[in-house]
């Protein structure tokens, strides 16, 4: 016999897969930020600007970003976080990882 569908239980497991993405998109921000805090303490302008892991590091933060702020426009529907987050939030990542 079949498995009945469930669509409410379905919609809370795909939430929750969205805090998870919003959490790993956050920890994995966090670590390329560091990992640019520590190559700015060591390597100089010029190899910064020639260095390609240094431009992918940048590219993953900002990646990260931006995939946390699609995430949370999703999980905002139908849920507190709409009201938790202001439009025109700053610290997005902070405030959702508080709240989730």
């Amino acid at each position: 016999m079949a498995k009945k569908f469930n669509q409410g239980r379905a919609e809370r497991q795909f939430k929750q897969k969205l805090r998870t993405m919003i959490s790993s998109a956050a920890h994995t921000q966090n670590i390329a930020d560091q990992a640019m805090d520590l190559a700015g303490q060591f390597m100089t302008e010029d190899a910064i600007s020639n260095s390609d892991a240094y431009r992918v590091i940048e590219n993953v933060s900002c990646a990260c970003e931006e995939a946390m702020q699609v995430l949370i426009e999703e999980l905002k529907k139908g849920t507190r976080l709409y009201e938790i987050l202001p439009d025109d939030s700053d610290d997005i990542k902070r405030k959702a990882i508080e709240e989730l």
